[in-house]
């Protein structure tokens, strides 16, 4: 019973941390539920002061969860709030159990919370890239009812649940590669937010293989202004990739690493270009001669070079 309550818990506050301390405390307080046997010290979510931190927490994770790009950074902030929280919780419910006992609660629930944060952070970084906010709010929107329902199930029928998250573990496993792509843009995306609010901005550069690259390929000509950017899904096998971006004799080039090896991929004679100002990554647009359109999330700080970047070589 442990075992499973463990992994219940921590899928559930990987998604929703103070949703689910809040409406367990809460549902006790009120005497709605009778909490499994196995749940010693469950009345502590009950107490007042939990409750008020809780609430309020769960108030403004309601809130900050439906505005596209406000929720990434919120979900980034989280990266190990949701993991220890529910590690904490989960220690707390059965701190009666031997220590060993304990210590293997506390590193599962930590681990399947990690997992389920990664997740929920990775989907809704893909989302964030619809030009409308509707998907978003409805993936909030199942989230928080994924939340509920599973609440019901952890406690009336825990074994059901933990059957829940193992299946979700094995998907987890197999996706994982892709999931740490978006977790490691999404971080990107908020350290560049953060410099730019304290004045220190971004500094792209090409390495030397880089340069060494477009000298034998364009010789005699230098590169014009480098940004650094993510790889949207508009470059095919490099979406999520941070690189940088750079415009010589009207071509764009994009150089990243993938597997720890350099990508270097040119996209195309440049007719055009557009920037767009946003929340937790700015976009940049190029328009190619064959009349296609390649998309990047630029990092803040970077719009003034955008500018200068928009003027393609003669």
């Amino acid at each position: 019973m442990p075992l499973a309550s463990a992994l219940g818990l921590g899928m559930l506050a990987g998604a929703r941390l103070y949703a689910t301390v809040f409406t367990v405390g809460l549902m006790l307080r009120l005497d709605w539920i009778t909490v499994p046997a196995a749940w010693q010290h469950a009345s502590v979510l009950a107490d007042t002061r939990v409750l008020v931190a809780s609430g309020i927490a769960c108030a403004l994770e309601f809130i900050a969860d439906k505005i596209p790009w406000v929720d990434s950074a919120w979900d980034s902030i989280h990266t190990f709030l949701r993991p220890i929280g529910a590690a904490l919780v989960t220690s707390s419910l059965f701190s009666n159990l031997e220590p060993a006992y304990q210590v293997l609660l506390f590193l599962l629930a930590g681990g399947v919370a990690f997992s389920g944060h990664s997740a929920k952070a990775a989907t809704r970084f893909a989302v964030n890239h619809s030009p409308e906010p509707f998907s978003n709010v409805a993936v909030s929107l199942a989230e928080d009812a994924f939340v509920a329902g599973g609440l019901y199930m952890l406690v009336k029928h825990p074994w059901i649940m933990a059957g829940i998250v193992l299946v979700f573990l094995a998907l987890f496993a197999w996706l994982a590669p892709r999931v740490f792509r978006a977790l490691r843009a999404e971080w990107a995306a908020l350290t560049a937010v953060i410099r730019n609010w304290t004045g220190e901005s971004v500094q792209p550069s090409l390495a030397p293989a880089e340069r060494e690259w477009l000298a034998a390929n364009h010789p005699g000509r230098q590169p014009g202004e480098v940004v650094c950017v993510i790889a949207t899904s508009d470059l095919k096998g490099l979406r999520n990739a941070i690189g940088t971006l750079c415009l010589i004799d009207g071509d764009a080039a994009f150089f990243a690493r993938r597997w720890m090896r350099p990508v270097r991929r040119t996209i195309g004679k440049v007719t055009g270009t557009e920037a767009r100002e946003g929340i937790l990554v700015d976009r940049l647009i190029l328009a190619l001669e064959d009349g296609s359109r390649i998309r990047f999330d630029l990092l803040a700080g970077q719009m003034p070079k955008a500018a200068q970047f928009v003027q393609p070589a003669a």
